[in-house]
């Protein structure tokens, strides 16, 4: 993650590998999901690939924007989900359809969220 520390309003990049869903960001109880977040190809030659044409299997930096939160250590929890927000009928046949072909076992059957601390710093 760059930067690991930053005040309000400063963009934080976090490399995920096998990012598979449509990922949401926790930090200090708010929460920021798709049009908030924005994804990048991790190989240089995929940079200008929008994010919604990614491939699922391939490897993503997330960025967010730091939210406003008094200055302080905060978790912050990337939520991997099955399927877009809102839209559990989605989830469950994306599921499924994972789950009919073995070879994406190891994606699919994995924690849907990753932790990492984050140091929020005073806004000058």
């Amino acid at each position: 993650m760059s930067p690991q520390a930053g005040a309000p309003g400063t963009v934080v990049s976090l490399s995920m590998e096998y990012l598979v869903g449509w990922p949401r960001v926790e930090v200090g109880g708010k929460m920021m999901d798709w049009p908030q977040l924005k994804l990048l190809a991790a190989k240089p030659n995929r940079k200008d690939v929008p994010g919604e044409e990614l491939i699922w299997i391939e490897d993503k930096i997330l960025q967010f924007t730091i939210p406003e939160l008094p200055p302080g250590n905060y978790n912050v929890i990337i939520h991997d989900d099955k399927g877009p927000p809102g839209d559990p009928v989605y989830s469950v046949l994306e599921t499924t359809a994972y789950v009919i072909f073995p070879p994406v076992w190891p994606f699919v059957f994995r924690a849907n969220k990753t932790e990492i601390m984050l140091r929020v710093l005073p806004t000058n």
